[in-house]
């Protein structure tokens, strides 16, 4: 009998040149767009120059940063796994509130949604969207938060990473601090054990 196992799974390892080229492009976007347009495009991997690329959108004249923007989101598409394909599109979505492109972070938001659901672990999946939610709290609406809340509440399990737990207790402190009958709202809304435990016990029991 000939027993196999499966092959590890393929760690992401940056190229440095990935990493260097990143600061270079991000330090020149603003003084010589151009310049760093031209270097973020030799970046190998798609997580840094994607992330080259949102700086220079945000910061570069209306036609280099559309050029960036388009760019960016096709780094991220080319990005090694999907954790890093959906969560990298916070960089995007952050440059884009800043020109006020709320059309643009509404559909740039709705690509990295797409892609939550089947982003492995569960420990990767809560990371990506709390990238997405780091933004989208304090930049966007309501709607768009709720967009991120009912993404989390239908595809992360809060007691089955550390980061997922950590995620539900942000969203809930923020929501808290700000309306605290949606925080109640979503600790209702969670599955009985130790993480809707314990932010009933963080917030005084409010959700029962």
């Amino acid at each position: 009998m000939i027993i196999t196992f499966p092959k590890p799974k393929r760690r992401f390892s940056p190229q440095w040149e990935s990493v260097i080229n990143r600061g270079k492009a991000c330090a020149l976007a603003e003084s010589q767009p151009h310049r760093a347009f031209d270097l973020a495009r030799t970046i190998p991997d798609g997580w840094y120059r994607c992330q080259a690329m949102a700086q220079i959108a945000q910061a570069a004249p209306p036609d280099r940063s559309e050029q960036a923007f388009r760019e960016a989101r096709r780094a991220a598409a080319q990005s090694f796994d999907n954790y890093q394909r959906a969560g990298v599109l916070a960089f995007v979505i952050t440059a884009a509130f800043a020109r006020g492109r709320n059309g643009l972070v509404s559909d740039i938001l709705a690509d990295a949604l797409a892609i939550i659901p089947s982003v492995e672990p569960m420990a990767s999946r809560a990371y990506a969207l709390n990238l997405l939610w780091s933004t989208i709290a304090y930049h966007g609406d309501g709607k768009l938060r709720g967009r991120v809340i009912a993404q989390m509440q239908e595809h992360i399990h809060p007691d089955r990473s550390w980061r997922a737990r950590r995620l539900y207790r942000e969203i809930t402190d923020w929501l808290a601090e700000r309306d605290p009958r949606k925080a109640d709202a979503v600790i209702a809304a969670m599955p009985l054990g130790k993480s809707r435990g314990y932010l009933e016990r963080r917030t005084g029991g409010i959700a029962s």
